[in-house]
């Protein structure tokens, strides 16, 4: 029942102009999609929901929604309702590497009639209890059990109908499937999107959707950020029974994944300008080397709406590329058993962006594509006071997570700062995905809360990113009581650096290292002390992870640290609740897909502090264009020469608006 995504293409095509219709939460920020809550009962609501025995309020690590949690014998929970039929939702596992599942039993009976038993860690989140009672008013009631040794159950909400219902079930699973925790569920019927939601249990990879009203037509989107979606075929939904589909493999997003490259790769990118140089090493085992390629794409959908940055290959493949074959020499001196090494040479009009590496070989024992995403920034020039954005400790770990990161990410590319600086990362998977539409580039580390394997994505927690001949990064990934000689042996080789930074798991590194290698910032996302503070004689700048519902600004001038706090206060940083609107975000009149010569885009400012030089990118028909309210900083065209990439800085003022206007000049 699973299509080929290819295959999906026009449909496709057709849904994303359909979400432009529905999604609420516009601008450059994504709102995961919604649909209808009606029936629905928080489990927390005490006025509905009578406890018996304890329970206590379960939000775990930034959940979407809050669960009431018990491991006490008998304890139970009565509801009381109006309806036909009754299905209940499972608050979710704890992720694997936080702490235990929910491991205990559940009875359920209706009315006091027959016990069911549930057994959450082998269910589905969600489950139909009843759905042919008799109209009137019913009584659920849910009893937890021990399991042996075991105990310990989630109950999230309650959905009620008054007519016949269906219930949707299938498996998901995919690659790296350690890391794939949950995921998005879109249902629509027809162009109408009928429910979004998070589903999966991770235990089993079991997902249902209970109380759908029964029709034809259907279909379903499973969407999990660092995986490419999957898009089933059409299907019914019958009365009174429960449709089964297959089982969903998901594949990892290109974007995360490097393959056979030991470098550059994420975490060990390299910045150069155009003209210059770089090496790059592969397993290209005794093949022929034919080819190195750097590309980025131009995807051709809205920036306004949840749609952007959807997964589907499908989608991709509407999306247009920028990319250059370019010049390299191997180095045959650095060549041993399946590692080659080559000097790529960036051309002379290599133009500025994040790009992709691939090496293509053929013969030997290997044929095909060595690939590295995101590995190459080319850059117009070298900051020598530079701009940072800096966050940490955000919980990532699974999809509702990650739809946070992802609209953080929207709002940094308007900031368009020089590095993005991420310390104490959770899951890798999902940490990747979203990270992927970022314009610049990042270092991250993953400290007390992280997922084990991380080092499949990021490679070594200590290395060292040169931003330019003034701007150094050292990534230290370790708490400080541990191993430092490889950190001291780093930055003394970049003695002549004027800025020398500390991507930092913890802030307390040793004053000695500090003062030696003249550090003039650290930021961190975990421990104790105040967040924004000086330490030994350079002084080096602490700037520290405050909540996990914010991020920093960090400015330079004259190579130290200007300012790092929101609104002048002394050390808070800049608000970013869950819930909120993207405080930053960009409107355009006309979809940015490439279609329309005439376009403004119009940035909104929530917050107090004012953002010099920001950026927005618009992709439009090839011809020659005016700008209004902005400074042009580049202009590419497509490899197609289809379309023009206009990229335009603006000065946003604080608690306002800018708007950038561009025209094409008639021919």
């Amino acid at each position: 029942m699973v299509r080929s995504n290819i295959a999906m293409m026009e449909r496709n095509r057709t849904l994303s102009l359909v979400i432009l219709a529905v999604v609420a939460w516009t601008g450059c920020g994504h709102e995961p999609l919604r649909g209808s809550d009606e029936g629905v009962v928080p489990a927390i609501d005490q006025k509905r929901v009578t406890r018996n025995g304890t329970w206590q309020e379960s939000r775990f690590r930034f959940a979407k929604t809050a669960s009431l949690q018990t491991t006490e014998e008998d304890a139970a929970l009565t509801f009381a309702f109006d309806g036909t039929g009754v299905a209940v939702r499972l608050g979710g596992h704890n992720v694997p590497a936080y702490g235990p599942p929910n491991l205990g039993t559940i009875t359920v009976s209706i009315d006091g009639g027959r016990e069911r038993v549930i057994i959450p860690r082998a269910a589905p989140r969600e489950l139909a209890l009843a759905r042919d009672l008799r109209p009137g008013r019913h009584s659920v009631r849910l009893e937890h059990h021990g399991d042996g040794n075991n105990a310990g159950c989630r109950v999230e909400s309650f959905r009620v109908s008054t007519q016949p219902t269906g219930q949707v079930q299938l498996s998901v699973s995919g690659e790296e499937n350690a890391h794939l925790v949950d995921c998005r569920a879109i249902l629509r019927r027809g162009d109408e999107i009928v429910r979004s939601t998070l589903a999966r249990n991770w235990l089993t990879g079991q997902c249902s959707l209970t109380v759908i009203p029964p029709g034809d037509d259907y279909s379903l989107e499973i969407r999990a950020t660092g995986w490419l979606s999957s898009f089933t075929d059409t299907f019914a939904v019958r009365a009174v029974e429960s449709t089964t589909l297959n089982p969903v493999y998901l594949r990892h997003a290109p974007s995360t994944v490097a393959s056979r490259f030991r470098f550059p790769r994420l975490n060990q990118p390299e910045i150069r300008q155009a003209g210059e140089t770089f090496r790059a090493r592969f397993l290209g085992f005794d093949a022929t080397i034919n080819e190195v390629k750097l590309t980025r794409k131009l995807p051709r959908q809205s920036e306004s709406v949840d749609a952007t940055r959807s997964s589907n290959p499908a989608l991709e493949s509407q999306a247009t590329t920028i990319s250059r074959v370019v010049p390299f020499e191997e180095d045959k001196s650095k060549a041993y058993y399946y590692d080659r090494e080559v000097v790529v040479n960036l051309p002379a009009d290599m133009p500025p962006g994040v790009y992709d590496l691939s090496v293509r070989v053929t013969g030997g024992r290997r044929t095909g594509f060595c690939r590295s995403p995101r590995s190459v920034h080319v850059v117009k020039k070298y900051p020598i006071d530079p701009v940072f954005v800096t966050f940490g400790h955000l919980d990532t770990s699974a999809q509702y997570q990650a739809e946070y990161l992802e609209r953080l990410v929207d709002v940094i590319n308007v900031l368009a700062p020089d590095m993005v600086l991420c310390s104490n990362a959770c899951n890798p998977a999902y940490v990747s995905g979203a990270l992927a539409g970022l314009d610049v580039p990042y270092v991250i580390n993953f400290g007390n809360h992280q997922f084990p394997g991380h080092e499949a994505w990021y490679g070594d927690p200590v290395g060292l990113i040169d931003c330019g001949p003034n701007v150094s990064v050292l990534n230290f990934g370790y708490p400080w009581h541990t191993e430092k000689s490889k950190a001291d042996t780093l930055l003394a080789s970049r003695g002549k650096t004027s800025v020398r930074v500390i991507n930092a798991f913890e802030a307390n590194a040793p004053l000695d290292l500090l003062n030696r290698h003249g550090v003039r910032l650290i930021h961190d996302a975990h421990g104790i002390g105040k967040k924004v503070d000086d330490f030994g004689a350079t002084p080096t700048r602490r700037v520290g992870k405050s909540n996990s519902e914010s991020f920093r600004v960090v400015r330079f001038r004259d190579g130290y640290v200007e300012s790092c706090t929101y609104n002048d206060h002394e050390t808070a940083p800049t608000p970013f609740s869950r819930e909120s609107l993207p405080p930053l975000s960009v409107a355009f009149t006309h979809p940015n897909d490439g279609t329309h010569g005439v376009n403004t885009a119009t940035v909104t400012n929530r917050l107090s502090d004012e953002y010099p030089n920001g950026r927005v990118r618009f992709v439009l028909p090839t011809g020659t264009y005016e700008i209004d309210g902005g400074r042009v900083e580049s202009k590419v065209l497509s490899d197609d020469r289809r379309f023009i990439e206009l990229t335009v800085r603006l000065d946003v003022p604080a608690n306002g608006t800018a708007a950038v206007t561009v025209s094409r000049l008639s021919r």
